[in-house]
């Protein structure tokens, strides 16, 4: 039986950045003798001394070349399917920790992590989708894992307390199980932001084409991009993105979250954190031009919106509307009447959420139909004198988020540790590791 000598638990503040892991193999060289590759446990030693064949088989195989599960909602994949690569590293883990490869293990985690986030930042625009959410949803279940083997030590329980691997020191383990846990934290939180990032930058490209641009709506179509340009512009001008293109970069991420097990308080932060970016985005530039400030161009941007919340409700986020409410009130502004000062007192009421500088802006660059009576200068004063000057909550544009930021992030809750699974599919070629998932359990 392996021996764990246990001094008092204290607090650990060492992280992989500070350490040089070396590549340790079997101290002294363990012996192997004939026949004795029959014994579970000594075949299981054997497994984790070749550290080199392992190395390359998780390292490459089950993360680098890995070909990711395609998400589905109708035929949904289970959680093995997905979670496979995490829970097997965790079973490998708990392995090393049973026959004493501490060392190893520190070695092993320390490269898996730097290999995740490396190959999730290899990915950009429409394909950092499913890498992102896929191996955002593993280091979940990695971090789970590693959570649970904290309870267990700081309740004193030896993982080694039944086996005949080799001795080591409790403090090393300890340090080992608090760096881990801390180290995939950051990596979990370092993957969100990266993978946000690409999300925003993508989506920022489709915003102002999809939303403000585009017109669906049959019988509000309006030329009226630049009269005066358009005498010099040749060729198509229909928006480099639609509305269809844009949902449909929605319901990618939300299936490829839903489809990889996701925590719904992430996906909540994901949907709230894109739906922002799209109300912020469209509301500044609505503002500053003047040819769209229009009843007609006001009808199709409302279309345009109404398709964004029938998004939101048919995917359990009715509330992140909330996140195109400035833009839902400019567009209603643009198609009430502005004729008299009661029209105008109606408008305050009703874009209670837009500042007096932003109503005057609106109203001011009220781009006025052929059909349409000008507003009135009395319209125009009234409308300035609401604006106070020197006021700092009497804004003009809504602060645009930097595309890198990508808001605040919550690690959610540890799950439930699923039982140890030895797990591969099929088409994947890890004999190695397949061995010892198969002697372990």
């Amino acid at each position: 039986m392996a021996e764990a000598k246990k001094p008092g638990l204290r607090p650990v503040t060492v992280s992989y950045t500070q350490m040089n892991v070396p590549k340790i193999k079997s101290p002294g060289g363990r012996v192997y003798l004939p026949g004795v590759e029959d014994d579970p446990e000594e075949e299981i030693m054997k497994l984790l001394d070749d550290e080199d064949t392992l190395d390359e088989e998780i390292i490459n195989g089950l993360i680098k070349s890995l070909k990711i599960p395609l998400p589905s909602l109708q035929n949904p994949p289970s959680q093995k399917e997905i979670l496979f690569p995490a829970r097997i590293i965790s079973l490998l883990a708990k392995q090393m920790w049973k026959f004493g490869f501490i060392k190893e293990s520190e070695r092993l985690f320390a490269n898996v992590m730097k290999t995740i986030q490396e190959h999730v930042m290899d990915f950009e625009g429409d394909e950092a989708i499913l890498p992102g959410a896929y191996w955002l949803s593993n280091v979940h279940e990695l971090l789970s894992f590693a959570n649970a083997a904290e309870r267990d030590m700081l309740r004193g329980v030896n993982p080694a307390a039944e086996s005949g691997g080799k001795a080591f020191e409790w403090h090393d383990y300890e340090r080992l199980v608090s760096i881990v846990k801390h180290d995939l934290e950051s990596l979990e939180y370092n993957i969100y932001h990266t993978w946000m990032k690409e999300l925003k930058k993508r989506l920022f490209k489709m915003v102002i084409p999809a939303v403000i641009e585009s017109q669906s709506l049959p019988g509000f179509i309006t030329n009226e991009n630049n009269r005066f340009l358009t005498k010099f512009i040749t060729g198509p001008t229909t928006p480099a993105f639609s509305m269809d293109d844009l949902l449909n970069f929605l319901n990618k991420v939300w299936k490829a979250m839903k489809s990889y097990y996701v925590e719904m308080s992430v996906i909540q932060q994901v949907v709230t954190e894109l739906l922002k970016l799209i109300g912020v985005t469209s509301f500044n530039d609505l503002l500053m031009r003047r040819n769209f400030c229009s009843w007609k161009r006001a009808m199709q941007i409302q279309y345009n919106i109404t398709r964004i919340e029938e998004w939101c409700k048919s995917h359990e986020m009715p509330e992140g509307t909330l996140q195109l409410e400035h833009l839902m009130q400019a567009t209603k502004l643009l198609q009430l009447k502005k004729a008299t000062l009661g029209d105008i007192e109606i408008i305050y009421d009703v874009c209670w959420m837009l500042t007096p500088t932003q109503i005057q802006k609106l109203i001011s660059h009220y781009f006025v139909a052929d059909y349409e009576n000008p507003i009135s200068p009395e319209i125009l004063k009234a409308v300035a004198s609401r604006v106070v000057a020197n006021d700092k909550t009497d804004i003009l544009m809504l602060d645009a988020t930097p595309l890198e930021d990508s808001g605040p992030f919550e690690v959610p809750s540890p799950r439930d540790v699923a039982p140890p699974d030895n797990y591969l599919p099929a088409w994947l070629n890890l004999p190695h590791v397949k061995r010892l998932g198969t002697l372990a359990t």
